[in-house]
């Protein structure tokens, strides 16, 4: 039997797939939903018009990576092609090192183009490795309340991306099964509720069993939260590693970063600024196990709530500088086994470690203005001195 020549490999895939180049280094397709037409070719001239069209034309497997381009404009609806109309896809075997990008093109009025279909998740990544750069996901719309799901093996990066979805509880980005986001430039989430949010505004970032969310590069990336919270539990991670972070918390039972059940939270010379607006909430919790890395970062609390930091069931801060701003009762509160070490940059308030607790101050720039308790078996390390609760029961 002849062996068919690349050629007539070309010719019919230009007839089934619309495009002929695959057999470039990377594939182009174009998407216009205004002007386009999934019948069409789908280069710059005569582009597609929906995304999933886009999408069914990407071989499965796939050996050599590929761009889709998105002109800018409103995105209703995914196109419904071998999807829902109200959920994008994104699931194909790909080589190593392969990828497939989704590249939003900005306006002459300086508008990147929005997915703005109404489903939760609105994107949902199962397998592949998926690049999704300079658009927005949402218009907050009350039923947006996931934007982007992702599960093992699945990757996807997001790179100068806005998400705007709204909820009690939910999350921006989400990852778990050992799924896997790297984050890129400027991540914004409802940035613009820093200082008020409405109800079912909550748009938070979560990773739970052995999911990863980490920044890949720093020089110029940024994280905005405006009314959400970082979460990890059952062995997720989420890593910073940008230039700056600043996250607010308006929910009613959200710390700003609560980590739990094994989860791990490395805050890596991330200059950050957090805030629980409910004074009943924690800025800093950690439980059952949670870990939080803050190596060269600077973190910066600012509220009025009872304690800045609290830490349970053999759960370990380490921190750098550690800057109060607003009015707590305790600096740190420590239970059950935890540790907590690090140095505070101004004054410090209430120090409390109990069952089996440890605090260790490695400096403080300002003065403790609060108590410092030790109890059952707890200590707290000062830089003039140790506090423990035997030295209480001496004292009785």
């Amino acid at each position: 039997m002849r062996t068919m020549s690349l050629a007539v490999l070309a010719c019919l895939l230009t007839c089934f797939c619309g495009f002929t180049s695959l057999s470039s280094a990377s594939a182009v397709l174009y998407v216009n939903p205004d002007l386009g037409n999934d019948q069409n070719r789908g280069d710059e001239n005569h582009p597609v018009q929906s995304l999933s069209e886009a999408i069914r034309r990407i071989p499965d497997p796939l050996y050599q990576s590929m761009e889709i381009r998105l002109m800018h404009g409103l995105y209703a609806a995914t196109g419904s092609k071998n999807m829902p109309s109200d959920q994008l896809h994104l699931m194909r075997r790909m080589s190593p090192g392969v990828k497939v990008s989704i590249m939003g093109l900005t306006g002459k009025d300086g508008t990147v183009p929005c997915m703005d279909w109404k489903n939760s998740p609105l994107i949902y990544a199962t397998e592949g490795d998926w690049w999704i750069e300079n658009l927005q996901i949402a218009q907050n719309s009350q039923k947006q309340r996931r934007g982007i799901m992702v599960e093992g093996p699945a990757h996807v990066t997001l790179k100068n991306v806005t998400i705007r979805t709204r909820s009690q509880s939910d999350a921006a980005i989400y990852v778990h099964r050992g799924g896997k986001v790297s984050l890129r430039g400027h991540i914004n989430i409802n940035e613009h509720l820093h200082d008020q949010a409405p109800e079912e505004s909550f748009a938070g970032i979560i990773a739970d069993d052995h999911g990863l969310i980490q920044f890949v590069e720093r020089e110029g990336a940024s994280l905005q939260i405006g009314n959400g919270s970082l979460s990890v539990m059952y062995y997720g991670v989420i890593r910073l590693g940008c230039e700056t972070a600043r996250i607010t918390s308006w929910g009613d039972q959200s710390n700003t970063l609560a980590i739990n059940n094994g989860g791990r939270i490395d805050l890596h010379n991330t200059d950050t600024i957090l805030c629980a607006k409910k004074t009943r909430n924690t800025p800093i919790g950690l439980e059952d196990d949670g870990h939080i890395l803050g190596e060269g970062a600077h973190v910066t609390i600012i509220g009025e709530n009872e304690n800045a930091i609290v830490l349970q069931k053999a759960s370990t801060f380490t921190c750098n500088d550690i800057e109060l701003k607003g009015a707590f009762k305790n600096a740190v509160q420590a239970m059950s086994g935890s540790m907590f070490v690090g140095r505070f940059l101004g004054d410090v308030p209430g120090l409390h470690a109990t069952t089996g607790a440890s605090v260790n101050i490695e400096a403080a720039k300002g003065k403790i203005t609060g108590p410092v308790t030790a109890t059952n078996t707890g200590m707290i390390s000062l830089p003039d001195r140790i506090v423990t609760s035997r030295q209480k029961e001496a004292q009785q």
